[in-house]
């Protein structure tokens, strides 16, 4: 996945003036992460989003016959603009008088949710200024939040890599330990029960081959899936890991979707899961 991508957007029946308004906010994007543009073809396409005007019941009973499918769901990333609130699933809204902060954030908001783009979560990559910051990335990803669906330990030295992969678990439903040394790993792995284990390798203290070894011996946890992340990505490394008992072994920086495939392919073989 790229590390930027450029975004359309629709305006359904948006009046002039606030389309020139919402145009001004998007000249800003160039050279971010998310780049937004307006466009006039109506096609459904990949990165695409829809602006519909909320106050005209036109508008809306025309985007109700193209895009809302089965169960009332809408087939499109949508945003309502105006003064009336359009409520439903995956819908936003963003209310007059328009407001860069509200309308940027908005977007970036359905580029996480609804499209799944999350650069910034690419674990153990440098942070720069075109991105989100972490604080906001929570705000929004703590609005897919629910119960709890499975326990992940994170165990890695880097609280930076800790953060970000404790935002990546709790977009799938996980309750996320986290542990900083192998040998906090071990005292919490007596404590609780874990679905699901992401292990660093180079750790002070104990390093990650033998907290591997360690764990994979436990009665508790011999059979819980133990996925190594590091940044050392030769053969020889992957063959330690492989001899430790590791079930998987990544290397870091590894993007979003990488990610998420890995913890999915787990996590989807336990009994009572639904992933998120």
């Amino acid at each position: 996945m790229s590390n930027s991508q450029d975004f359309s957007i629709y305006m359904m029946d948006i009046q002039k003036k606030d389309i020139q308004m919402v145009q001004r906010v998007l000249n800003v994007t160039g050279g971010s992460k998310r780049t937004y543009k307006i466009t006039n073809n109506d096609k459904p396409e990949k990165n695409k989003i829809f602006m519909v005007n909320s106050d005209n019941d036109e508008s809306i009973k025309k985007w109700s016959r193209r895009y809302l499918g089965e169960n009332n769901q809408p087939t499109v990333p949508t945003v309502f603009v105006g003064k009336r609130i359009v409520k439903g699933d995956h819908l936003y809204n963003i209310c007059l008088p328009v407001r860069a902060t509200q309308v940027l954030n908005i977007l970036d908001t359905v580029t996480i949710k609804e499209m799944n783009f999350i650069p910034e979560l690419t674990i153990g990559a440098i942070a720069d200024e075109t991105g989100l910051s972490n604080e906001t990335l929570e705000k929004i990803i703590s609005m897919k939040e629910g119960n709890s669906q499975f326990n992940a330990l994170v165990v890695d030295d880097s609280l930076p890599v800790r953060k970000q992969m404790e935002l990546e678990l709790k977009m799938l439903g996980a309750k996320v330990y986290m542990a900083e040394s192998g040998e906090h790993a071990i005292e919490l792995s007596k404590l609780y029960e874990f679905d699901i284990i992401f292990l660093d390798v180079i750790m002070p203290g104990i390093d990650g081959y033998k907290v591997c070894k360690i764990l994979k011996k436990d009665i508790k946890s011999k059979k819980v899936p133990i996925v190594m992340l590091t940044g050392k990505s030769s053969p020889f490394d992957k063959v330690k890991g492989t001899l430790s008992g590791c079930d998987t072994y990544l290397t870091k920086p590894l993007e979003h979707q990488e990610f998420q495939n890995i913890t999915r392919k787990y996590i989807s073989q336990l009994d009572d899961v639904v992933v998120q």
